[in-house]
């Protein structure tokens, strides 16, 4: 019989992604996704393992990013699981040094372990998430990787990348972002994301953030008997990039003790020269010089406000209009606010895409444009002037099909 390709079966799985019925999460438990890698062994460390699970609402794909480079230039294998992906599902799992998305033979080996030892039916009640978490529990492990970085997905306490039981927690910005499913307020949604805490984490990582979550996170560090190492938050008119290097770098710095303490013989490879760290794909990403386009996947409030102020840092002297496409399950109107306020500022133009896919908040009838018309408009820019394209990371194979 032959093996189930990886991507054509994890195709048939449910894909919240895609339906947006987060309502499932109200009876969602991840007891029988741990039932079944359990019982096959497969999120089992077969050496000793570094495991990092980073959570919070933005920002963390970037420092998850950050962190796998870091730890690939101090001489570890490294591997990285993200989501969601911008144009390939392979993209959600890579490999160091170079972190390019994972080969096509590399899914065909975990399809052979996992079909090896298990079949179609018991495997089918995943989800697509859950599949692709699977798939990077068993390559990783496969592949030997000492140091392994997981970017949680919706929250916490119930995404699969818990199963990693990660040693380190790194928690990102808070903001509120589904919080049909999170929470709805931002100290709801610290307690849901915290919730990937495990009986292995030893560490936590935070953004200092304000007073009444920072009180909460303190808690809950001191009861669980967890280390905590704040790092300030994002300062008005810097970078997001910038400071999540930062970030990262204080995070690494505090590491590197305890890992040579605590994990004498964390393997290492013989260590090539270092190199800068790459900037994550599509954050703030120019994906065209002329015209000017950037990208950002800002899809909630407190992204938004970051990513406007981070422009003229990250483009000094560029004047941008936007473009910007939500989902149907976003609250898209309290978002076209800040965005209608920064190009009333500029001088500049706002679109919000229209169609069965992306939803017009309301009230903004005279901004839309259906997305066949977004080639047209993204020649229009002049010399001093770029189109900034954010909200849902859909929106990025649109314009790399457009320009």
């Amino acid at each position: 019989m032959s093996i189930p390709d990886f991507l054509e079966f994890g195709s048939k799985l449910t894909n919240l992604e895609k339906t947006r019925n987060f309502n499932v999460f109200g009876n969602y438990s991840l007891d029988p996704f741990r039932n079944l890698i359990d019982s096959h062994g497969w999120r089992d460390r077969k050496k000793e393992r570094f495991r990092i699970s980073v959570v919070g609402t933005n920002g963390k794909g970037s420092v998850s990013h950050f962190l796998a480079g870091s730890f690939s230039n101090l001489g570890y294998k490294t591997g990285l699981y993200t989501s969601p992906h911008l144009l390939d599902p392979k993209e959600r799992i890579r490999l160091g040094p170079n972190f390019d998305p994972v080969k096509e033979e590399d899914l065909k080996e975990i399809s052979n372990i996992l079909f090896a030892e298990s079949n179609s039916e018991e495997l089918s009640f995943l989800s697509w998430f859950e599949w692709f978490t699977l798939g990077s529990f068993v390559l990783f492990e496969k592949k030997d990787i000492a140091v392994q970085v997981y970017e949680a997905g919706l929250g916490g306490r119930l995404d699969a990348t818990k199963l990693a039981e990660a040693d380190i927690v790194v928690l990102c910005a808070i903001g509120e972002d589904h919080k049909a499913v999170l929470g709805n307020t931002k100290e709801a949604i610290l307690k849901e994301k915290l919730g990937i805490v495990s009986e292995r984490t030893k560490i936590v990582f935070a953004l200092e953030p304000e007073a009444s979550l920072l009180k909460i996170l303190k808690k809950f560090c001191s009861e669980k008997e967890l280390e905590l190492h704040l790092f300030p938050s994002l300062l008005e008119g810097k970078s997001y990039l910038d400071h999540n290097q930062e970030y990262v770098k204080f995070i690494v710095r505090n590491l590197q003790e305890y890992i040579s303490k605590k994990l004498p013989s964390l393997e290492k490879v013989e260590q090539t020269n270092s190199k800068p760290l790459a900037l994550p794909p599509g954050r703030l990403e120019t994906v065209s010089d002329s015209p000017l386009i950037v990208f950002d996947p800002a899809h909630n409030p407190d992204a938004i406000r970051v990513t406007l102020a981070s422009l003229p840092s990250a483009f000094p002297g560029k004047r941008f209009s936007i473009i910007a496409g939500f989902l149907p399950d976003k609250e898209g109107e309290s978002m076209a606010e800040k965005l209608l306020e920064y190009t009333k500022t500029q001088k500049s133009n706002l679109y919000f895409l229209d169609s069965k896919e992306f939803k017009l908040p309301e009230g903004y009838g005279s901004y839309s444009i259906p997305p066949e018309k977004l080639s047209e408009i993204l020649k229009t820019s002049d010399a001093t002037e770029g189109f900034l394209v954010l909200g849902s990371f859909r929106l990025y194979s649109y314009i790399k099909t457009d320009i």
